[in-house]
């Protein structure tokens, strides 16, 4: 049921504005039943939105009264702000945010609640059916109303909506086509005669609704339309390229973030068009960037929004680099501040773009603000008393090498040598101990750490200066670079290293591909060797005259006739480690081959039927389930891979997640002679502490990886120490090795299932996500 004070000031806004009423069809949507809480200076409207076949559904809204606490006169109106909120669906904040950042006008006494209209439309998704912002029936698990609501975040990708379901009106209105009719209502001159612009504003996941509306937004209205766009995470690029490396996203561009897999129905006929058709498209738009200088946050959960930068900072920079504004069109204010919607519509900027500018319907409007300016071409509207110019970044020679860029970091490393990591770190102390090594090129990253090479890997891409923002740890007035990006010095031009590949023909051998190694024994047993400068080749000149060849761990080749039956075919991203001999060519890697074999081969062969058995095991979330696994020699035998992803309970009661061939790398306590894994887990389940084992087979000279071990009193400690970050690439840089990010001992579940809700406004849950999970982690949950 609605609150009686908001049934009373509802019933006393119809009755004051029955006339308008009489006009404004836009407001005969079902009255719905909500609990959305009141906004003062405002009222909770429902509009009626069309579907693709006419037929009615209710959006619901807030729309701000004037001085008398009424409807504003449609005549008096002269700009309407339509402002799409942010992740957390809390469209009245925004509309509070908004009536302060407009009553903080000042000098203009005419721009007020009386000449202004500011909507804030509510895009509901399942989730709040249980706080009662739209009717729902529990029983029957079905909407009861004609409230549109869409599934997740999906409105913010302009999809259709999930209800209303009745009638067939499921997944006929796309969160578009709703804002297209907002806009179209105040752009009807018969009832608005004096309005003269309207404002399409986003913050957040706002703003990244707002720019994607522009990409595939094809209605044109007689009122001129400006596009707000403040903060977003990330940009939907018009572009299959992108300034950093997405050789291991592959659905960098899927979108939201790129034009592939479009499968909305909105602006289908458009994206089919062509990629240069919708850029096209977008540069029709009157857009105003605002841009949070402060604002070095991320909030991603997939992998694509990193494949444009780091953070928002660098993706805002490296989007208007490739696609450049257009200079009658955009504007692009810079503001000293965070993430923060409500200061940014209060500034300066945010209340020109906002309620000044065409105010009278001249087309005046204020010049870009904030300067000096920070890239080459983001003044698209200069302001004629301020200097364009860019300052140089890092000006002058050092050690003979000059400043290069800002460039990427990933895995490999881009540089090859890590020289020190110290507090006293500038530009002058790296490139002088790079130099004094002998190299020819010297990388600043996180303010402390100094990297040395002649060349840089293959996956190292240049980025806008804007990726390398943090201060040297010795010197606050130089840049150092910033978490995964390198500030880069050379003595001459940049060499970038080429591509490694696995070569698929070597003489009379033909790659198999990426094969395990044997869960006992080895793939191939017959000869083996190890060499400081094995390359593929080399394997295959040691191995002559046998059926197989396999190259392992970067410098290791195994030989043989037979192929072990438990060895088999992987990932090609399981062999990824270069030749120790050739860095151009991979060679395996821990646990994994690069196989070959000669014509004659007829290819590994099957197992014979093991017996099976049901091992009783308790799941990571604390529910008993039998889990039914195979072993070749004894019923009871756990063994890599086929114990892959069990959890092994012992005699404690504890539970351990084996993971086969993953090493995390946590502080070495101590070693110990154990003859079955079994024992190896209990051996580490006596000691206090232990959450990893790394059992070794010394007999082949290698170390084979096999799991990671949680238990819930570290999983305890965890947690406490990650409530207690309040600087979580410090920690990253300083307590780990930045560059290995597979020793992170975070893991994806935990942060989703404990932490999400605490740290869901900060870029530190992204950081778990993307660079502890999503690219190298193992999703190894404790709870």
């Amino acid at each position: 049921m609605l609150p009686s004070a908001l049934k009373v000031l509802l019933g006393a806004c119809a009755f004051l504005d029955l006339a308008s009423l009489g006009t404004a069809q836009q407001y005969v949507g079902e009255n719905i039943t909500t609990t959305l809480p009141l906004v003062p200076g405002s009222e909770i409207t429902y509009f009626n939105i069309k579907d693709s076949k006419s037929r009615n559904t209710t959006l619901i809204n807030y729309v701000s009264l004037n001085s008398k606490s009424q409807r504003p006169d449609p005549k008096s109106l002269k700009r309407a702000v339509i402002v799409v909120h942010g992740l957390n669906r809390d469209p009245g904040t925004y509309m509070s945010n908004m009536l302060s950042a407009l009553a903080q006008v000042t000098g203009r006494s005419d721009v007020n609640t009386d000449s202004v209209a500011i909507v804030a439309p509510y895009f509901a998704n399942g989730d709040d059916k249980t706080t009662g912002y739209y009717p729902w029936d529990s029983v029957n698990s079905v909407s009861t109303s004609s409230a549109l609501v869409w599934r997740g975040s999906q409105w913010a990708s302009g999809a259709t909506n999930q209800y209303p379901s009745g009638n067939s009106r499921k997944d006929t209105i796309s969160s578009f086509a709703a804002l297209d009719q907002l806009t179209a209502y105040y752009d009807n001159k018969t009832l608005f005669p004096n309005l003269n612009q309207i404002v399409v504003a986003g913050h957040s996941l706002g703003a990244q609704t707002v720019q994607r509306y522009c990409e595939v937004g094809t209605t044109t209205f007689g009122t001129p339309v400006v596009y707000w766009v403040g903060n977003p995470n990330s940009f939907g690029w018009m572009s299959t390229d992108r300034p950093v490396d997405y050789s291991t996203c592959s659905t960098y561009d899927d979108w939201r973030d790129g034009l592939n897999a479009y499968t909305n129905t909105y602006g289908a006929t458009l994206v089919a068009s062509g990629r240069d058709k919708v850029l096209a498209n977008y540069n029709t738009k009157r857009i105003a960037y605002a841009r949070g200088t402060l604002d070095l946050g991320d909030d991603s959960s997939t992998c694509a929004p990193g494949t444009t930068g780091v953070n928002r900072n660098e993706r805002f920079f490296n989007f208007i680099k490739a696609f450049p504004p257009v200079k009658s069109l955009v504007t692009i204010d810079y503001v000293k501040m965070g993430h923060d919607g409500g200061g940014m519509f209060a500034s300066d900027a945010g209340r020109a773009r906002l309620f000044l500018d065409n105010f009278d319907g001249s087309g005046s409007k204020a010049y870009d603000y904030g300067y000096p300016r920070i890239q080459a071409g983001d003044d698209p509207y200069p302001d004629p008393s301020q200097s364009s110019d860019v300052a140089a970044v890092a000006p002058g020679t050092f050690s003979g090498m000059t400043y290069q860029g800002c460039y990427s970091d990933q895995s490999p490393s881009a540089l090859s040598l890590k020289a020190y990591s110290r507090d006293d770190n500038t530009i002058e102390l790296c490139t002088a101990t790079c130099a004094g090594k002998g190299y020819k090129i010297a990388g600043l990253e996180y303010g402390s750490e100094c990297w040395c090479g002649n060349s840089m890997s293959y996956n190292t891409r240049k980025t806008v200066d804007q990726g390398c923002t943090k201060a040297c740890s010795g010197n606050a007035n130089e840049i150092c670079g910033d978490s995964y990006r390198l500030s880069v010095f050379s003595t001459g031009n940049v060499t970038i290293d080429t591509k490694p590949v696995s070569p698929t023909q070597v003489g009379s051998y033909s790659l198999l591909g990426c094969y395990s190694e044997a869960t006992s024994g080895r793939a191939l047993s017959a000869k083996s060797t190890s060499k400081t400068d094995m390359t593929v080749e080399n394997c295959a000149s040691f191995c002559a005259g046998y059926t197989y060849f396999g190259v392992e761990y970067g410098a290791e080749c195994y030989c043989g006739n037979t192929v072990a039956c438990s060895s088999v075919s992987s990932l090609a991203t399981n062999c990824t480690m270069t030749c120790a001999g050739n860095s151009t060519e991979y060679c395996g890697n821990g646990g994994y081959l690069n196989m070959y074999a000669l014509p004659s081969a007829t290819g590994p062969s099957a197992c014979p039927s093991s017996t099976s058995t049901s091992i009783t095991a308790t799941t990571t979330l604390g529910v008993s389930s039998s889990v039914t696994t195979s072993a070749s020699t004894s019923a009871t035998a756990l063994a890599c891979p086929a114990a892959n992803g069990i959890t092994y309970t012992t005699k404690n009661n504890k539970n351990y997640l084996i993971e086969c061939y993953t090493d995390h790398y946590a502080g070495d306590m101590l070693t110990v002679s154990a003859s079955t894994l079994e024992l190896c887990i209990d051996a580490c389940d006596a000691n206090t502490g232990c959450v990893d084992v790394a059992p070794r087979c010394e007999t082949h000279h290698v170390r084979i990886d096999l799991f990671f071990v949680c238990n819930q009193l570290f999983c305890n400690q965890l947690i406490s120490f990650i409530l207690g970050i309040h600087d979580w690439w410090h920690v990253k840089h300083h307590l780990f090795d930045s560059h290995i990010v597979q020793r992170h001992i975070f893991h994806c579940h935990l942060i989703d299932y404990l932490l999400i809700d605490y740290l869901i406004n900060d870029f530190l849950v992204d950081d778990f996500l993307i660079a502890g999970c999503s690219s190298y982690g193992h999703l190894l949950p404790c709870i």
